[in-house]
């Protein structure tokens, strides 16, 4: 295991931010569930990354990497698509078609697949820590189960 750097803050610092990002995360695939109801899936997911797009735009900007994105635009659109719209656009349409209980273990196994893809595809190496890490993370999700 590496030695922590000089920039990293003690839990202290940082947990009541990952608390909200949590809640936030947590709540957007409830709206989701609530949305895609009222609304169908495709506006439901369209909102939502509508939304994230209105707030991230002034985020670039004032960061100055609004050249960078205006000259890679192409490469972010298709990004964007794969890895959110997509998804919130099936993960939507699903929760049309299974129980909330479900939806949420499904969702919750994504890490774990995705450490999957990363090893079997990528050849991305796994470390005791990262095992332990996807250990607790199958426990968590086999207790949901």
């Amino acid at each position: 295991m590496s030695k922590p750097s000089s920039t990293t803050r003690p839990v202290s610092e940082w947990i009541g931010e990952f608390m909200l990002l949590s809640a936030l995360w947590g709540a957007s695939f409830l709206f989701m569930r609530l949305g895609a109801s009222e609304f169908g899936p495709l506006p439901t997911a369209g909102l939502r990354v509508l939304l994230a797009t209105l707030f991230l735009w002034p985020l670039l900007w004032h960061q100055g990497q609004w050249p960078a994105l205006r000259r890679h635009w192409k490469p972010a659109l298709l990004s964007g698509l794969v890895n959110s719209a997509v998804p919130f656009a099936l993960y939507s349409w699903a929760v049309l078609h299974i129980t909330t209980g479900l939806a949420s273990i499904l969702n919750a196994t994504v890490p774990l697949f995705g450490a999957l893809v990363a090893w079997v595809w990528l050849g991305d190496r796994i470390h005791r820590v990262r095992w332990l890490g996807l250990g607790i993370g199958f426990v968590g999700v086999a207790l949901l189960v």
